[in-house]
């Protein structure tokens, strides 16, 4: 993936998002069960997002991981 800037056209730079108090990746939580026991709990799937930065103007996006 080679996200550009819509509104500068250079490509974006990746960054990993953190929270500021435990320094813990950030992850969204979807509405699909999680798999196993935990699932069956009513726990929910979660992905990991990545953050790109444009070097030029400073406008930030977020994507989630959706490899699996």
């Amino acid at each position: 993936m080679d996200p550009r800037c819509p509104d500068c056209g250079v490509s974006l730079e990746r960054a990993t998002p953190t929270t500021a108090l435990d320094r813990e990746k950030i992850k969204l939580r979807t509405d699909e069960p999680r798999e196993g026991i935990l699932g069956s709990l009513g726990a929910k799937e979660t992905v990991d997002v990545f953050g790109y930065i444009c070097p030029e103007c400073g406008l930030v996006r977020w994507y989630a991981d959706l490899d699996d």
